[in-house]
């Protein structure tokens, strides 16, 4: 099963980011990484290595000196990400598994300020299409309801959030179901001082929703960042209900099978002779 994971990791060089991204990669079978706030200006194959092992091609925006930078990252081998455009908040491209699926894939990394994050929705705007699949995760550093905080400085509807649901409503976008921890980011305080937020979130676009209806996000555990991973598992489909009839040998040694085999045909016959009567 192909997993795709975003992650704010608050700095790509530390070893025990490396360490969980390795781990989450792994057991979750994870062809597609986006990471945020990587703070490189500059990102070299070796750093792809040991960050999260060989064999994984990448491109990436550069940090502003220590702040920002989005890395994507995706396993050769696997699968082919070929970047349509790479701004100050995403990086989107096509992420194709051959003879399997296409997607359209944005990493976002949405400003704090109001104003500058005008242009994440600007920017991804032509890209959003009715007839083609898309994803666009990451941390957009918004929130859209009061049950999506929790700490001191209570939620209020302003023009951050209001701007958020208008561009989701008027593109047709639609928000993952998740499981795991509510909240993806926490400023790891204690007592009173503790806020914990949902930040980071997946969204896709109608078509994506219409063609695979059980599409569940994974909050993952909040380990050497103060936000959570969140993971997508691309081959999630409705389970296959096998319409085959297998008769068991076993069912002759039962006296109320004949009783039901009789009732079976008897229902059977009965179809078949209004078919024959309505045809006539």
């Amino acid at each position: 099963m192909n997993s795709i994971v975003f992650w704010n990791c608050r700095g790509a060089k530390k070893k025990k980011a490396s360490l969980y991204l390795k781990e989450i990669a792994k057991e979750h079978k994870v062809i597609f990484v986006g990471l945020l706030e990587t703070k490189l200006s500059f990102i070299y194959s070796k750093e792809v290595d040991s960050l999260i092992g060989i064999g994984w091609d990448f491109n990436y925006l550069p940090s502003a000196g220590l702040s920002g930078g989005i890395l994507v990252m995706w396993k050769s081998r696997m699968t082919s990400y070929n970047v349509i455009e790479s701004y100050s908040q995403f990086i989107i491209g096509y992420m194709d598994i051959p003879l399997i699926v296409k997607w359209r894939i944005a990493t976002s990394y949405g400003s704090k300020e109001v104003h500058k994050r005008r242009d994440l929705w600007n920017g991804l705007e032509p890209y959003i299409s009715i007839d083609f699949p898309l994803i666009i995760g990451g941390d957009f550093n918004c929130l859209l309801a009061k049950e999506e905080k929790k700490g001191v400085r209570r939620f209020i509807m302003s023009l951050g959030p209001k701007e958020m649901k208008s561009f989701f409503i008027s593109n047709n976008l639609y928000e993952l179901k998740f499981m795991g921890p509510m909240f993806t980011w926490s400023n790891n305080k204690k007592g009173q001082d503790r806020i914990m937020e949902r930040l980071d979130r997946m969204i896709v676009n109608s078509y994506s929703v219409n063609t695979n209806k059980i599409l569940v996000v994974k909050h993952l555990t909040r380990i050497t960042s103060d936000h959570c991973p969140i993971l997508l598992n691309l081959n999630s489909s409705s389970p296959k209900i096998s319409k085959s009839f297998k008769f068991e040998n076993i069912w002759a040694s039962y006296p109320a099978s004949f009783s039901v085999m009789q009732n079976v045909w008897r229902r059977k016959s009965l179809v078949l002779l209004l078919i024959f009567l309505i045809l006539k």
